[in-house]
């Protein structure tokens, strides 16, 4: 692993664990294993660090969504309860990423929220559109009705990963899953052509 790529997971863990205002420099550098002046020929500052963390999350979850949508099938219904599965699996690792991400999208540092807010906007933009593409072949195939707009199917299809997700603090992966199948044939069922 590079210095940059570790400076980053070792920072995104401290960020998670301690808060932004709990994070210092120092304290990356030392997690690092490099001096601080060091961590500063990386990063200016600890929030030009933290932008580039959330930023590198924002990208790895766009790619993230476009990989759990490539597969051999063809049937957009296994595709996208496929890609939806893939995400609660995800979610219930509970790794430090998530845990940074669900820290900061509520409670972000004081001067950052605004491009915090349009850093995740654009993010949740771009993976909404990775959906809609998908589903705009399914009404296309007839597998999906015209009935409904794809963008608002897509939205709703974030929703119930949203819903789902909450319920990987409470429940076992094997219990969400399981309730993943009763929303999904409801899901489907209003959208099916």
């Amino acid at each position: 692993m590079h210095t940059k790529e570790k400076i980053l997971a070792e920072s995104m863990e401290l960020f998670a664990v301690n808060g932004y205002e709990g994070t210092s420099m120092a304290k990356i550098a030392e997690k690092v294993g490099i001096k601080k002046p060091s961590l500063y020929a990386h990063y200016k500052s600890k929030e030009a660090l933290f932008i580039d963390i959330n930023k590198k999350m924002a990208d790895e979850y766009v790619e993230f969504v476009k990989t759990s949508l490539e597969s051999e099938s063809n049937n957009i219904e296994t595709l996208l309860f496929n890609s939806m599965k893939i995400h609660l699996q995800d979610l219930a690792q509970n790794d430090t990423s998530l845990q940074f991400y669900n820290r900061f999208i509520q409670y972000p540092p004081q001067g950052l929220e605004e491009q915090l807010a349009t850093s995740a906007e654009e993010s949740d933009k771009q993976a909404r559109a990775i959906v809609e593409e998908v589903i705009a072949r399914g009404q296309e195939a007839n597998e999906i009705t015209n009935e409904l707009d794809a963008a608002n199917i897509a939205h709703t299809y974030f929703y119930l990963i949203d819903g789902l997700a909450n319920e990987t603090t409470f429940y076992t992966l094997e219990e969400v899953e399981r309730h993943l199948e009763t929303v999904w044939a409801v899901y489907w069922r209003g959208i099916k052509a």
